[in-house]
Formats: structure tokens, sequence, C-alpha cells
């Protein structure tokens, strides 16, 4: 054999080792369930999305088994043609709607469909709600889900689940991070889709490539391992933290406490006000009814007065509920009910001194929503909706599906 066949030879070989360790590595990180939930695939329209048919255990915050519906959201497998005698309620948002954290029962959504179920005002039809919630996700995704994936299931009223802690963030092409999604932009006065993924046919290839490389378990777990490292180099070697500097949960946003202080900021509201108008008025054309819910964030209804009136001195404000009562304000000029959860559930975690967000194995009052807290929001919102249905019926008794017809 010559040198040369020799050299190409042993590439051969030593690229079949390569190949057959990280397939044996790929087999084994499933079997022994280390890996985590291949749950995630790239969208053409929103960057990612829940991968139809997806399921596994979910155990790095929380301990749940997550399993997602061959129409590619979370829940029971339902028909797109709405069966007679059926209320059907499609909520959008992010990863507190997905609550990925705790069994698909203990979600909102689910608590939501047992509550409004009892509701006098849905004069004994069923209640469907369709949790089409994403991780990550900012309301350019969630009109863009609405737009594409919701209206084949002809719902009859849609929640959009506002999280102010980063959704602001998120909507804003200047503020996010990550660009792997679609933003709205104001170009020439229009509101249109802009941004590297709708500009770029190359960004958006990286980003396809991205994803497609998450369904390796090796590959993920490498990338994990990258992020503990780093992590770790950061907690072992902390750079020094100014006295006046506020400090807030890993992935939240202090700045939204308080009116923008920046044109960043000033555009990422202007952006985030005008998307949920977009959400506004396609479902008023769909002849359904709008609720938005605005969800507490963490330090919101964290049961330590003390620990709450130490983090308003640093940020100056008198309360934790501007980006709330803007939200609210909103919907008063745009004609549409808005819910504030973060009043009540801060009011019940004070009263039972309860941590309504962390779990077992992480940091109390922090994170997503645990199980009481989904219950307590999902009861909270039920009670609303149902009050607001109530009210909006004629006397003598409407079917449910009329009162859901928007007033205008």
């Amino acid at each position: 054999m010559s040198r040369s066949k020799r050299i190409f030879a042993n590439l051969g070989l030593a690229l079949f080792g390569v190949l057959l360790a990280l397939a044996l590595g790929e087999v084994a990180l499933r079997v022994s369930g280390f890996a985590g939930p291949d749950l995630y695939n790239y969208d053409y329209w929103r960057g990612w999305g829940l991968r139809a048919g997806a399921a596994g255990w979910q155990r790095s915050e929380g301990d749940a088994f997550v399993a997602v519906n061959r129409y590619g959201f979370r829940g029971p497998a339902v028909t797109p043609a709405k069966p007679p005698g059926v209320y059907r309620i499609a909520v959008l948002g992010d990863s507190f709607t997905e609550a990925q954290q705790v069994n698909y029962d203990q979600s909102f959504c689910a608590v939501m469909q047992r509550r409004l179920g009892k509701c006098p005002a849905m004069k004994g039809r069923k209640v469907q709600v369709l949790d089409f919630g994403v991780d990550g996700y900012g309301t350019a995704q969630e009109y863009l889900t609405l737009k594409h994936y919701v209206w084949k299931f002809s719902p009859d009223a849609v929640v959009l689940a506002i999280f102010t802690g980063n959704d602001i963030r998120n909507n804003s092409v200047t503020l996010e991070g990550d660009k792997c999604r679609p933003f709205y932009v104001y170009r020439g006065g229009k509101l249109v889709l802009g941004g590297p993924f709708d500009d770029s046919a190359m960004f958006r290839l990286n980003c396809m490539a991205r994803f497609e490389s998450r369904r390796s378990a090796v590959l993920d777990l490498v990338g994990s391992l990258h992020g503990y490292i780093m992590d770790l180099r950061r907690r072992l070697h902390p750079k020094p933290i100014p006295r006046h500097t506020v400090r807030t949960e890993r992935g939240l946003d202090y700045t939204i406490y308080s009116a923008p202080a920046d044109r960043a900021w000033h555009n990422a509201w202007a952006v985030t006000e005008a998307e949920i108008e977009l959400i506004h008025q396609s479902v008023v054309r769909h002849e359904a009814q709008f609720f938005a819910v605005t969800l507490a964030n963490p330090m919101q209804d964290l049961p330590e007065p003390a620990i709450r009136a130490r983090y308003m001195r640093q940020l100056g404000v008198s309360n934790l509920f501007y980006p709330d009562l803007r939200i609210k304000a909103l919907g008063q000029r745009d004609d549409f009910p808005v819910l504030n959860l973060a009043p009540p559930m801060q009011k019940y975690a004070d009263s039972h001194h309860a941590f309504l967000h962390g779990f077992p194995n992480t940091k109390p009052g922090e994170g997503h929503w645990n199980a009481e807290g989904h219950r307590v929001a999902g009861r909270l919102i039920a009670a609303w909706m149902c009050q607001y249905l109530a009210d909006r019926q004629p006397r003598g008794g409407a079917p449910a599906a009329d009162s859901a017809k928007p007033a205008r």
C-alpha cells in the first residue's frame, strides 16, 4: 500500500472512530436519561417552536414530564375542528405559559380550564384551553403564532399572557441578545418585520443550523457544559459590583419598573404596545374576545416585604407595578380588558408567606411559577374572565359563544 493510501486509510479509520463514539455517546445519554428533552425545532415564521410529538422529563427547574401534541403545543390532543358545545380559549405566551417546570395538569392553563368549566356564563358548554406558550417568546412571536397556527382551531377567546420581566426586551431588535427571532421595527413610520432574521437569508440559515444541532444530545451536552463552566468562572471570579448597581435575577430586567429613560427602551415599549394591538385587532377581525393578562414577576410577588422595599429604594420607585399599569392603560385606550396579576398575587404571597416561584432544586422566590403559583394565577384569571363574560351577557342568557363577541 502506498504512503498516500495509508494516510487516507488512517484518516478514514479515525473518522469512523469519531462517528462511532458520537453515536454511542448519543445512545448512552438518551438511555441514561441524562440528556434533557428535545422539545424545540426551527420554525420558519417564529424562529423556533415546540416540536410536534416531542416528550421527555424536564428536571433542571422543577420536575415534570413534558409532552407536545401532534399540532406542536403542550396539552391534551385536540382537533382543529371545534366540537359542538365547546367554548375554546387560546392562550399565547412564553415559558410561563408553556410551564414545562410543572406537570400540565398543574399549569395555569389547565387550572383555568377546570375553573371556567364551572362558570355560570358558560351555560353548560365545555371549556377547552389551548396552551400555545413557547419558552423565550416575545410578543412578535406570539402574534405570528396567532396568525399562522391558532386560527385553524377557531377559538372563541384569545388570552395574551404578558411576562413583563423580559417581554419588552424580547421585542426590541436593539436590546434583545438572541436575534434568531422575528422583530417588528418602525420603518418610514410603519410597523414592519425587520432585523437580521428577516433581512438576511444567511443569518436565518445559521439560526436553522443552531436549532438542528440541539437535536444531538452530545452537542447539547457540550453546549451546556460550556455554559456551566463560564457561569462557574463568573461565580469564582466575580467582577466588582458598584454599590449603586441594582441586583436582579439573571434574564430579567429591572428597568421595566419605571418609565423608559433612553431611546432604546422607549422604542421597545412603543413596539410592544403596537404588537399587543396587532393581536387585539386580529382577534376582533375573527370575531373572538381578546383578553390581556400581565403575569407576576418574581420580585413582584416575593413574600418578603422588606426585600421588596429595599429593591424599590434602589430603583427609586414607590411600587413595582409600572409595566402592569402601563399595559392596563393601553387596554383602556384601545378598549380591551386587562388583568394585572401582580397585585393580587403579591397579596396572596404575603398573607400566606408563600413562595410562588422556585422549586426544591432551585432558589425559592426565583425563576418560574411552581405548582402553587400556577394554581393561584389560574384561579384569578378564570374568576376574572367568568365575571367579564357574565357582565356582558344579555338578560335572559345568551349562549356563551355570543357573549364572547367583542363589544366595540
